[in-house]
């Protein structure tokens, strides 16, 4: 989209493609996608009346511009249809997004707009795309009453401009539940801000995930409640009264029923302390009681409960830490690999219990315990030619190799192998993958002719935690998508990675939200960049890899690496 996003957690907007002149200095912050400023207050907007005599086509931009009524509403919309029209027209099933409008095409009493650079967002807030050439176009008719035109007939949507989006919606996420029920696994949306801001979250995790998402995650609140009979914010407890029962729960889903609450309201500022009930009957959830904290839930943080951000390096075949401060030693934590191995690659497990490396040959891999001796053994893996692996929180280890015919996927669990194909990246040409450590997503580069792409599918398990296969990869966008070639890709939170591109001297950053919405976070580096090395975790600093040295592209902090270092991520 023309810049659609692109002010998206504005940072900085250096608009440059992989053909042109790359700027290397310019301001830049990072943006918490997990707290937005949904209570800002924002500037009243009351659009005015139709005006006597108007033209259709001012009706219809006038209809079009009273959406943008602040705070939110459809009555002055509504304002510009006929009394059936307004009674019958529905804009809360979809959200329109555009970046311009283009002329009205036909003549009276119908008019079309087309909506250029558009995507759209369904009835919980997600990101569904851009539209097509054919679904941009609306068509409005129009008829007399009592001598003024009016709407007779308007599309079903909520439609606006991206700068107003921009100002009026807050990136957000709904947590529910990989199959296990171990984890809870974030789902990104957008809702508007403001004082409903509470009540569209759990309205929108009440409606449970979507089809395409069956077998991914699940939910355990009452499936009979899917509104809210209300979602009341009073000193700082949200009173969040559901329809129904809970039927018969065990305890663990009412512990999760309670987590998910809590995870998903805890991104309201204003709400600190929750309070559930049915139909009015308070509800004790074990282990909350009958009313908690918003940062209750710990123990299901998509990251892991021990997540930490030690850095961890490979220090001629030994595996090191450091706590990544100036000074501090790198302080070996196994040595096996050191005696008998040669090894790359190396990953540590989100627990900082287990690590594994690819050996030098890329056709094996060896996996050691941290709290061991520094015993190291053999997976039941033989490759030809194996890339970077991933660990997830269930203790997967999740490996790509490649031959003639492409790649394939699979994991190792103790002593077992599972192939996992997914389409659109088994039998492809990766060149880097990650698993987020929820175990729900997986990500990949693949070397195309003209240009890179990045994909993502969704990870689809049993209840007992078995991965049976993926969902066809989605292809994410990228402003560069024609010309990308892809230097290395990391996380930056548990729903967005950072793609890194050299171009000459310059190294460019680029956002990517694996919810295929388009992200405006973009930064440089005048630097050589061989790797990047990031975390889902908030607090873990992003390092791009230049030689002996790890630069912080953000705020340009620099760490310096002994000589013999190499290998350099964190755990997870």
């Amino acid at each position: 989209m023309r810049s659609f996003f692109a002010a998206l957690l504005t940072v900085i907007a250096l608009l440059a493609s992989a053909c042109s002149s790359v700027p290397d200095s310019g301001p830049v912050r990072r943006v918490d996608l997990d707290a937005p400023d949904a209570q800002e207050e924002l500037i009243p907007y009351n659009p005015g009346a139709p005006r006597a005599g108007a033209s259709p086509g001012e009706i219809v931009d006038g209809f079009l511009d009273a959406m943008k009524a602040t705070p939110m509403s459809t009555a002055y919309a509504r304002r510009y249809l006929t009394k059936d029209a307004a009674m019958n027209w529905a804009p809360a099933g979809r959200t329109l997004v555009y970046g311009e409008l283009g002329s009205h095409v036909g003549s009276s009493p119908r008019v079309s707009v087309e909506l250029e650079d558009a995507g759209w967002l369904d009835e919980r807030g997600v990101w569904r795309g851009g539209l097509a050439a054919s679904q941009a176009i609306l068509d409005f008719e129009l008829t007399r009453t009592e001598g003024e035109w009016r709407i007779s007939s308007a599309p079903n949507a909520l439609v606006v401009e991206e700068d107003w989006f921009l100002t009026h919606f807050a990136r957000s996420n709904l947590y529910y539940v990989e199959p296990t029920g171990r984890t809870l696994v974030p789902e990104p949306i957008f809702a508007p801000k403001g004082t409903s801001y509470a009540t569209t979250l759990v309205s929108s995790l009440l409606s449970g995930p979507g089809e395409e998402e069956l077998g991914v995650i699940r939910s355990a609140l009452p499936a009979a409640a899917d509104e809210p009979r209300s979602v009341d914010v009073r000193d700082g407890v949200a009173e969040v009264d559901l329809a129904g029962d809970l039927g018969d729960h065990s305890s663990e889903d009412l512990q999760l029923m309670g987590a998910q609450l809590a995870w998903t309201l805890r991104q309201d500022a204003s709400v600190e302390r929750i309070r559930l009930t049915i139909d009015g009957e308070p509800v004790v959830l074990p282990g909350y009681g009958e009313t908690f904290n918003v940062d209750s839930g710990g123990g299901y943080d998509p990251n892991g409960t021990s997540a930490r951000v030690d850095l961890y390096a490979l220090r001629d075949g030994a595996l090191v830490t450091s706590a990544g401060e100036n000074g501090d030693p790198w302080v070996p934590v196994l040595g096996g690999w050191a005696d008998s191995h040669g090894v790359t690659d190396v990953v540590v497990d989100a627990s900082g219990s287990s690590a594994a490396a690819i050996t030098s040959d890329r056709t094996g891999v060896l996996v050691g315990e941290l709290a061991s001796d520094g015993e190291v053994t053999e997976a039941p893996v033989r490759g030809t030619r194996l890339l970077r692996p991933s660990w997830d929180l269930a203790g997967r280890l999740w490996l790509v190799d490649k031959d003639s015919t492409g790649a394939r996927v699979m994991y190792v669990d103790g002593d077992r192998r599972v192939r996992v194909a997914i389409p659109g990246v088994t039998g492809e040409n990766v060149t880097r993958f990650l698993v987020s450590r929820d175990g729900t997503r997986f990500v990949a580069v693949i070397d195309g002719e003209s240009s890179d792409r990045i994909v993502v599918s969704r990870l689809q398990a049993s209840a007992k935690g078995q991965i049976t296969s993926g969902t066809s990869a989605l292809l994410l966008p990228h402003p560069d998508s024609a010309t990308m070639r892809v230097t290395d890709v990391a996380w930056t939170s548990p729903t967005t990675i950072v793609a890194v591109q050299q171009i000459g001297s310059t190294a460019l950053f680029q956002s990517v939200s694996l919810d295929g919405a388009p992200s405006g976070e973009r930064y440089t580096l005048s630097d050589r960049v061989t790797g990047v090395v990031g975390s889902p975790v908030a607090s873990a600093r992003l390092y791009a890899i230049s030689g002996t040295t790890l630069l912080d592209p953000l705020d340009r902090f620099d760490l310096g690496m002994p000589s013999n270092i190499s290998d350099v991520t964190y755990q997870g």
